[in-house]
Formats: C-alpha cells, structure tokens, sequence
C-alpha cells in the first residue's frame, strides 16, 4: 500500500547526534552511549547502549510525530493472505513503509506448515482484517492499540461483537472473522479474501458445512457439502455446521443482502489501525502493581507507547537472550517506556520475533537495526509500520560518503547522497558535484581526492548552492601494510581479488586503492591485474604489494585439478523424501535412460501444489558420498525429459558436521543428457555429498523425473609453501622509540613485569639489578611493576596521570564494583598532557570482549575530545607494542618470558618513558646491560 497526501511541513534540519554518556545514567548503568538519526521528517530513530552491573543492553527507539501531516502509521500483514508469516522487513518493503517494528502476537495454524494467524483484533487502513468475538470476552487481559483517523492512540481491551443480518431483520452472532474456527466450525466463521483464496469446502471432518457465497454485499451462491469455492475479490464466505448452518440455510437464499457488523469498545468506523498485544505497560503515566498478562522472565521486548500529549509515537526494541544484550523483564520494559517519555504503553510480542527495520538516513533501502535473537529474521503476523506521505520535493542537504582517513598522496573515490525537504533521499548527478578542500592540502579528479598534506581537513561538496561538509583525516605515508590474505590456495585458471589496508604510526588505519600501491609477483605461477591475481601455472610463489618503504606479502599455493568418477548408479544407493512430507514421487535406479553403464539414478517429483517451496530429494545411503580431501567441485550428467521451472540442487556436510547447500543449476530449460556443475571452493573441508534435489522455488506447477549419471569430483593437491622463500612484512618502526634528549623537567617511567616473590636466584638477581638501574637514574620518577596489579589507585606526577587498574578477573567491571565509574572519573578529571594506564590483564583477554571494545573505544573517544597521550601497559609472555586510533599499548614480559635461563638473561626487558611535557618516548632496556 502506498500513501499520498499534499500537505507539507518544512522542519528545521537535525543534525545526525552521536552522544556518549558515563556514569549512573540509571541505576546501576556504567555507561550509556545513544545515536540519533533521522529517518524522515517527522521520523527519529535512536539507538542507545548501555552497560550495566548486570551486563549489556542494547535499545532501539523510532520516534514518530503524529502531528506531522507527512507521517502515516498502519499496520502491515501479508498482502495475498492474513495466513502467511512474513518477517518485518519483507513487510515494510513491500508496502513502502520507511521503518516498521514487529507488532503482535500469532498462533500456529493446524495442518498447515508454517503458516498462522494474528491474535486478537488487526485493523489495516480502517478495515478489520481479523477479529473474533471471544477475545477477552470474560476479562480483560490482552490489549490492543490503536489509531483513529486524526491520529489519536488508544490502548484499550476490546471486546468484540460480528454479526450477520438477515433480510428478514433476523441476525447471528459471528465468532470469528478471518480466523480458523474454535468450535469445528459448529458456529458461524467469515472469511475474506484477506484470509485465503479458497473457502474451507467440505471435507471427512466436516462433511455437513455449508458456505454462504456473498460479493459485493450480496449472496451469489448458497453451497452444501460442496469442495471449496474461490471467494470473490470484494466478498466473503461464512461458514458454519449443525444449528447455526440450519439458520443460515433458514434465512438467506441467492440474491439476498447480507450486512455485517462490528462493535468493540472504541468507534471502529473512526480508527485506522490497530494491533493486539497483551498487557499494558504503562497507564497515564504509571506503571500497574499487577499487568494484566505476564510474560515472566527476561527476554528480547517489543513494546510501543506515546507521550502525554499522545502525539509522540515510541516504538521501541530491546535485544535479548545474547551477549551484547542480555533482555529485559517485563516491568524493566515499563520503566524503560516511562523513562523514555511514554505516558501510556502496551508491551507486544517479543522473544525471537522482536525486529525492527528501519531506512538509514538519505537512502531507500530498509535494514534490520536490531539483532533478532533467533539469529535471522523470524516470520511473523502483523507489524506497525510508519510511512513517509510527503511529496517529492528539491534537493535540500546532502551526506558526504568517504573514508574517515586517506594516506597523503593516495586517492580514495568520494560520493554525496542527497535529500529533500522532507529528509527523503533525492538522487545526485554525481557528475555535478563540485568539491573542495580546506585545512590540508589536497586536489580532486572529478570525484576522486588526493591528499597532499598530512593532517585533518574538511571536504565540502556543492551542487546548485547546496553544500555539505565532511572531515577527514589525511595521515602520513603507512608504516604497514595489511594484505587481505596472507597465505591463498588458487585452481590453475581461478581468480583473486586482494585489498590492503595500511596503518600509520598512530594506529590510524585506511584501505588504499589498488592503483595507488605497486604490486610484484614471484615466479610465473599467476597473471596480475592490478589487485586481481590468476592462476595460470601449479608452483608456489608469492605477490608483493609496497606503498613507500612499507611491504607485505602473500604466499601462493597453485594446483592444478583432475576429475575423479565416485558414483555411477549400478546399483541401489539411496532412499527418497520430500519436503514438505508425503509429496508424490520416487527415486530409483533406471535402465530407461543413461549415460554410461546399464543405469541411472531417477528421482520422480510432483509438484502440482503450488502454495509454498516444494522440493524432491535424492538421500545417498551411509551418510552420503565421501568427498575424501581438497574437492573443489561436484559434476554430474542429468537427463531432462522436459523443460521446466525447477532448481537442481545439493546438500554437502563439511568436516564439522555443518550442512551447506549449492546450486547445481536454476535454470532446467534444456532437455536431454546435459553435465552441471556445483562448486564446492567456499566451503571449509567439504566431507560429505548427502542429497541431491529438484526444488520448486516459483510458483508454476510442474512434474515429472530427472535421471543422474556419473558423479565425479574436481580435486585440487596444492603444492606445499617453503615459507622461508617467503619474505617477510616490511614494518617501519615507531617513532616514538627513540631515545630522548632530557632536560632539568625531563621526567621518566620504568614499567616491569617482575616477580613479588622471585623462584630463584636468577629471578631475584635480575629484579635486584632492574630496581638499582632505574634508582639511580634522578629523572626517574616512577617504577611500575604490573605483573600482580590487584587494586585501583591513581598518582599524578607533573601534568601525567597515572592509572592501576584492577583486572585480576579479566574484567574492570567483575574485577572491583565500582571501578569504573571511579575509572570514568579519573580520566575525566585529569587536566594535564599525558594519562598511562596500567593493569594486569590486557584487554585482548577480558572475559567481555564488548567491554575489552568499551574501554578501546572511550580512550579514543578522549583523545579525540582532548588531545591528550593515552599509553596503555599490561603484563604479556612477550614484548608487544602497537597504536590502535591514536592509543598506544605495550604488553610486556620482562621475568615472565618463557624457559628464562642466565643464557638468554638478556632477553629480559623493561619499557623506559621519557616525558618531555606533551612529548613522549620510550625504549626498551635490558637490567643486565
């Protein structure tokens, strides 16, 4: 459904809103971040994060303005029928919506796989859709909401009355409309087009039904124990059995008026939308002592609600049941929705179903802004969807699209989308862009911009006087590069693409165009095209790409293929299925048809029925065919009798048991023996060919068989790499190990990992001879040995702060309660030039590798903000040291290396810094020397 209104609302631009936030922002909240991104105008969504004591939450909130004339919400179901599930996004798509959430709750319908229907009433552009009279019919217990046509939200317990009305002023009660019967269809049921393209029609269970045939309002045919009718476009069929099929035989014959009506709590004929859910969260501003209907536990929640104005919509998502967000129990759902603005609020399904989709600013195209927990999207009944009604209207703004960083004197491809007035994408000739550059120095090729300074500057794109800027940071030639592959096994004739991302003496990180960088190869075992390497020869080797001084390298591993026979279909090798189960068809072995030998495998399938996948199946007996090792492709001969719509597929388990399915051919359009080919190349160790399988995947009626012959496997053996022809990375060093030049305010750090309580004499000789060194040097201001942190404590020496962490759980949060908030405080609250944070653990081990990704990211964050030196030290089995966007970390072992011996004493390091006011080095010393 699309839809169209003429009046507009011209809104100030919002700016997209990237806000942290740290402390008790709620009880027992560590730290809360939130993004805010418009959607359209009228249409926010947020996405907030937080960290708690108890772990993480992660929370999706669009916010709808129903007084913008612009904005439309509705309901979304299945458009051929109310019967068939459909995810959220499958929904919002095809009805146009710019963002939608799951709505409610639906039950299974009996004998018909994977279909069902919605619970409780469902309103869709002022029609029911599907509503029975029993619903809470004895209390009030599952709520519905609603809106009217002036956009005025109720939550409500409808109770429903549906009735038929005779000519002869004689009416029934309806029990259900566009829902299965609770009573074997003994009392009267309506259903729609809405609900199915057929009637129910008479069948063993119910060989008495009678079905009352009505289009446009009047009875076109009155049927007894008759199959089942197509139910007119703009009618319905009521249904019924015993007494109630008596009345209607009673009181209606063909040509007679039929009326239906419905009553419920609300004036229907007034209301637009409407969806069930179960308990209302929030009533005029309170949360209740008991909800109405209890969904206990802490799990993923969908719930919708609306300011005190009833004129904000919150539609809102919480993820559960995984680590980066563990749920929420009901009543935490309530005081979320009150702490979010709702004045009133109804929780909806959740669990596997809670989804939200929504169109990320400037674009069409509609993603999943949640992580559903089922891992995919699961199919549901109904969902609230939220549609733009504006009319198109000029370009008003554009977003800029780049990398955030670009090595100088590379070049990187730069694009703009555009909106409208109403913050509705507008497309952008790209050819009519023109760009500039301020703050570095720089130069464009149409759209392509090539740095030519280091540092950050701000990009600004103009088209007919609109303009929108960006920064980037251009950053100095690379001091590694990264290859996308380090070691790459390649088929005589088979291609690979590579890409390269450098990293600069700061941890700053950028992908580098291809024809920026100079690429080699050893040997002639490959062709190379720029990125792109193809084998042409068996032999190893490897590609060489260098941008500067910096290198990196790809060891090559080239095979050539030869084709192996391992099935052919002399005798009985499998057993046939089908799914769904009890199609017809067979398999067997055939001398009608084959291409070598006395046989062929025929697999026989019916696919008549056109509702829903259907596919025939080939399952190879002893768990399947052996693939053995190094199978890059299955081959067979199949025999096609006749065209048709079908695919040719097959099911391959890999080593670890997981099962993958490849295409032989979706195309079936030939006749005759023909060899297709599957590529097994993407998959891990395949080990095993289980099934092979016709499946009809369009909806066109086809049957007949297929015959298989000669089965055979492509397999590679590559020969093995001598990795010392290899050479290694090229990584220039850090500029920041060096020795420096002191002066009288010169300051210095030693950092140690020791031994408290040395194991013997060489231990305690070496930490005897670090702790004389570094004493006797009168800069040195500060020994730290991190190898047994186990409290939090800060000192501030000159204008640098120094930070213990406790982390002996590998965790700051499970490691001391409290810490870090008393963490977030100190790194605040620190005005000089230079912060070194020092903890046992490195966070690359923390038991929450979402808290480890925390704690990188507001260092960060704070030096982004303030500019400051962020050094990082943990104890490590070796001496490491990398930069990470602009942070520095240092792992080191010093009397905890590995088989320490008075032969390898001078192994043995500690990490010396030198402070010269915001300037900082280091080196790494031995004690002995």
């Amino acid at each position: 459904m699309k839809y169209i209104r003429k009046s507009i609302c011209i809104i100030a631009i919002l700016s997209l809103v990237f806000m942290f936030s740290f402390g008790n922002v709620n009880a027992g909240t560590i730290y809360e971040s939130k993004t805010k991104e418009i959607v359209t105008s009228g249409v926010t969504l947020e996405t907030i994060t937080r960290f708690t004591d108890d772990g993480w939450q992660k929370i999706n909130v669009l916010r709808v303005d129903l007084d913008n004339p612009n904005v439309k919400v509705d309901t979304l179901i299945n458009s051929e029928s109310v019967k068939n599930l459909t995810n959220v996004k499958n929904l919002a798509q095809s009805a146009g919506a710019v963002a939608a959430i799951n709505a409610g709750f639906f039950n299974w319908l009996k004998g018909e796989s994977g279909k069902g229907y919605p619970d409780g009433p469902v309103m869709q552009s002022g029609e029911f859709l599907s509503v029975d009279s029993e619903y809470n019919r004895y209390n009030d217990s599952m709520a519905t909401f609603a809106i009217d046509n002036e956009n005025n939200v109720y939550y409500e317990f409808w109770k429903t009355d549906i009735n038929i009305h005779a000519p002869d002023g004689s009416s029934a009660r309806v029990f259900q409309y566009n829902k299965p019967s609770s009573f074997q269809y003994t009392d009267i049921t309506i259903w729609s087009r809405a609900w199915d393209k057929y009637s129910l029609g008479v069948s063993e269970q119910y060989p008495d039904l009678v079905e009352v045939v009505v289009d446009n309002g009047t009875v076109v045919e009155i049927r007894q124990s008759l199959p089942a009718v197509e139910i007119p476009q703009n009618g319905y069929v009521i249904i019924a059995r015993g007494a109630n099929a008596q009345y209607l035989l009673d009181h209606f014959k063909e040509g007679d008026p039929v009326e239906i009506s419905f009553s419920t709590v609300l004036d229907w004929e007034n209301i637009e939308m409407a969806v069930t859910g179960s308990a209302i969260l929030v009533k005029d501003g309170q949360i209740p002592e008991k909800f109405s209907y209890e969904i206990t536990g802490v799990h993923p929640r969908t719930a919708a609600g609306t300011s005190k104005s009833g004129k904000d919509l919150i539609l809102v998502t919480v993820d559960g049941r995984q680590a980066a967000s563990k749920g929420m129990s009901q009543r935490e759902l309530a005081n979320l929705m009150l702490s979010l603005g709702a004045y009133n609020a109804i929780n909806l399904d959740g669990g596997g179903s809670t989804t939200m989709v929504s169109r990320p600013f400037a674009t069409n195209d509609l993603k999943v802004v949640n992580t559903p927990s089922d891992g995919g999207l699961r199919s549901i009944s109904t969902a609230i969807g939220v549609f733009s009604v504006a009319p198109a209207s000029s370009l008003a703004g554009m977003v800029i699209e780049t990398q955030p960083n670009i090595f100088v004197n590379t070049t990187s491809q730069i694009s703009v989308k555009g909106y409208d007035t109403n913050f509705n994408p507008v497309s952008v000739d790209q050819t009519a862009v023109k760009w500039s550059v301020s703050g570095i120095k720089g130069s464009f090729v149409g759209n392509v911009f090539r740095p030519e300074s280091p540092g950050v500057g701000t990009i600004t794109a103009t088209v007919n006087g609109v303009k929108a800027s960006t920064t980037i940071r251009a950053l100095e030639a690379p001091n590694k590069l990264i290859l996308s592959d380090k070691k790459l096994n390649l088929v005589k004739g088979n291609s690979h693409s590579f890409t390269v991302k450098g990293v600069d003496n700061n941890g700053y990180t950028s992908y580098i165009t291809p024809a920026d960088l100079k690429w080699t190869v050893s040997g002639d075992i490959v062709s190379l095209e720029k990125n792109k390497v193809t084998a042409v020869k068996s032999g190893t080797g490897y590609v060489e790409v260098a941008l500067g001084d910096a290198r990196a390298y790809c060891a090559i591993s080239v095979a050539s293929e030869s084709l192996h026979t391992v099935e052919n279909f002399e005798a009985q090798n499998g057993s046939f299925m089908t799914v769904p189960a009890d199609l017809p068809g067979s398999y067997e072995i055939s001398s009608e048809e084959k291409k070598s030998g006395q046989y062929s495998g025929k697999l026989s399938y019916d696919f008549s029925h056109l509702q829903g996948t259907r596919a025939a199946y080939l399952v190879f007996s002893n768990g399947g065919i052996d693939l053995g090792g190094n199978t890059t492709e299955i081959t067979m001969w199949v025999n096609n009798p006749q065209e048709n719509p079908n695919w040719l597929r097959a099911e391959v388990v890999d080593a670890s048991g997981q099962k993958h399915l490849v295409d032989f051919t979706r195309d079936m359009s030939w006749t005759g023996w023909k060899r297709v080919f599957a590529s097994l190349r993407d998959i891990k160790s395949p080990s095993k060919l289980t099934k092979v399988y016709v499946v009809q995947v369009n909806p066109v009626p086809s049957s007949g068989s297929i015959y298989i012959d000669e089965i055979s496997l492509n397999k590679a053996t590559f020969p093995e790499i001598n990795q010392n022809t290899i050479p290694k990375d090229v990584v220039l060093s850090d500029k920041d190990n060096r020795e420096a030049v002191l002066n009288e305010n010169s300051i210095k750090l030693s950092v140690f990992s020791g031994k408290s309580n040395p194991e013997n004499m060489l231990q305690k000789l070496l930490n005897t001879r670090f702790y004389n060194k570094v004493t006797a040097d009168n800069h040195m201001k500060n020994i730290q040995d991190i190898s047994d942190i186990k409290a939090n404590s800060h000192q501030d020496i000159g204008n640098n702060r120094l930070i213990l962490l406790n982390t002996t759980e590998k965790s700051i949060r499970a490691s001391s309660a409290g810490q870090w908030q008393w963490f977030l405080d100190k790194l605040n609250s620190h005005t000089g030039d230079n912060i070194f944070i020092f903890m046992k653990n490195s966070p690359d081990t923390f038991s929450d590798p979402l808290e480890a990704k925390l704690l990188k990211d507001i260092l960060v964050e704070h030096k982004e903000k303030t500019g400051k030196n962020i050094w990082v030290f943990y104890n490590e089995s070796y001496e490491t040291c990398y930069s990470d966007n602009g942070i520095k970390y240092f792992g080191t072992a010093g009397l905890n290396i590995g088989g320490l011996t008075p032969d390898n004493a001078q192994n043995v390091k500690y990490i010396e810094i030198t402070v010269n006011g915001k300037e900082v080095s280091y080196q790494y010393k031995s004690p002995v020397k």
